[in-house]
């Protein structure tokens, strides 16, 4: 489990009634992100920590897209986080200009990030590392974790500065820290998003002939399209789509972009790891500018949170004035619930399987919040009663010494005296007023055995006349 437990709904603003790409700035630095991590990267079952961001507040932030008019093609991500060498509005369109771009100027230093990307020809060694978006942290899990991530990469730079000279790129680096658990990671970062790690390259009648794969860290000049202006091949073709002038989808504001790239990340419990996530402008003679940016969405994530995979669903039982839930599918840790019985708006329980006595008789309205606490996704479920009549020849009284327990009960109930050692008298009584049970008890705790008893609603009564006991409540057998 997550070592903090956050609320957090992100909330997303758009001034077009249409609904298309929304982006959402983040706000106070370190608390945000690591409620973005949690509710688009990774979900709840993770610890993360030592959270470091590099960068403006601006070049990152949440978003997400709504099929619309605007799109002749398609987008392919609904929501998730986005990072760019810019400002994350430039992703959204219209694409009205071919070069838009935030020029921060800021020189980012990395000399291990530097040789990788010339190493795998993204650059030539003469270009600069500017404008640096990075997004590391620490991260361990107590189960085999494996996640699915869909990656876009969008870019200004399509297609008239394709260049080794200039290209923006991005890499998802994984180390292994402190452990030696997982075969595949190590102390040396290892990029598991280049492109020939990609899971869904597109095919033709299930044939490879038509994508060719060259394995590339992903950028603007590794995967692009052939140039007549430039008498340029292409590289990594099949993986890019030109929306110059917003052709493909003016709900996205970069020139050109990538489909949705699959790629997969698995953790082994408890491995430490250390992920970095980072996408720079690289710079030729000190001039950075265009914006490149890219969309991160976590398909297993979304697949746990949904909506009717968090529903809970209840059996209950009423008997005289007494209405009791019971959860019959598996129960989430991370859900929690709010309870209303009688429609008046105000919480009357936030226990699972709750037990509510009503005063009167009459029809009424049970409503159940539900709310995912780690993403913040809730919904609620309604229920109609009616309770005939109000059970009242019984008085109940209660004493502290006397605990019960569990209730409601089903194959055992214990009752602890505390502090009492005289006889004490144990009834359980049905609601006709029948003596169903009853033992004389020598010791302060008793096991009662249940499997005899219906289920059903019932009155426990303990009664110690030396010391002036009777305790009485109301007993749930299920």
């Amino acid at each position: 489990m997550i070592d903090k437990i956050f609320i957090f709904i992100f909330l997303f603003f758009s001034t077009n009634v249409m609904g298309q790409l929304q982006v959402n700035n983040i706000g106070d630095i370190q608390n945000t992100l690591e409620d973005l991590i949690i509710s688009e990267l990774f979900g709840c079952n993770v610890q993360i920590s030592n959270i470091e961001y590099t960068g403006n507040i601006d070049a990152i932030g949440s978003f997400t897209y709504t099929s619309n008019e605007m799109c002749s093609g398609e987008f392919g991500l609904d929501r998730g986080v986005i990072m760019t060498t810019g400002i994350i509005d430039y992703a959204v369109g219209p694409n009205n200009n071919g070069d838009d771009g935030e020029e921060w100027n800021i020189e980012y230093e990395d000399t291990f990030l530097h040789n990788y990307l010339v190493d795998h020809e993204v650059i030539t060694p003469s270009v600069d590392l500017f404008d640096a978006c990075v997004l590391e942290f620490d991260i361990s899990s107590s189960n085999f974790l494996s996640t699915e991530f869909e990656i876009i990469f969008g870019s200004e730079e399509y297609t008239e500065w394709m260049s080794p000279f200039y290209a923006d790129a991005f890499a998802f680096f994984v180390t292994e820290i402190n452990t030696d658990i997982d075969p595949y990671f190590d102390s040396n970062p290892i990029n598991i998003m280049e492109t020939g790690d990609i899971l869904n390259i597109p095919t033709n009648n299930n044939s490879y002939e038509d994508c060719n794969i060259e394995n590339k860290p992903i950028s603007a000049w590794t995967i692009r399209p052939s140039s007549n202006v430039f008498n340029m091949p292409g590289l990594n073709e099949c993986l890019y789509l030109d929306n110059e002038n917003g052709t493909y989808c003016d709900a996205i504001g970069y020139d050109g972009y990538t489909i949705p790239m699959l790629f997969n990340l698995s953790l082994q419990p408890s491995a430490n790891y250390h992920i970095k996530m980072v996408i720079i402008d690289g710079v030729s003679d000190y001039w950075a500018g265009l914006d490149s940016g890219v969309f991160i969405k976590n398909n297993s994530l979304l697949e746990e949170t949904s909506i009717d995979d968090l529903l809970p669903f209840f059996e209950y039982d009423i008997s005289g004035d007494t209405i009791v839930f019971n959860q019959i599918n598996s129960v989430n840790p991370s859900i929690d619930y709010d309870w209303d019985f009688n429609g008046d708006g105000i919480s009357d329980s936030n226990e699972i399987n709750p037990i509510y006595i009503y005063q009167n008789p009459g029809m009424y309205n049970i409503n159940l919040e539900y709310t995912n606490v780690c993403t913040g996704v809730s919904s609620s479920i309604s229920y109609e009663i009616v309770i005939d009549a109000v059970v009242s020849n019984l008085s109940y009284t209660t004493n502290p010494a006397i605990s019960v327990f569990p209730n409601p009960a089903s194959d055992h109930l214990n009752v602890s005296i505390k502090d009492i050692n005289s006889v004490s008298l144990i009834k359980i009584i049905d609601l006709s007023g029948r003596i169903i049970y009853e033992k004389m008890a020598y010791s302060p705790f008793q096991s009662i055995d249940l499997s005899s008893i219906l289920p059903g609603l019932y009155h426990i009564s303990i009664e110690n006349k030396l010391n002036s006991i009777h305790h009485v409540q109301k007993l749930i057998i299920f």
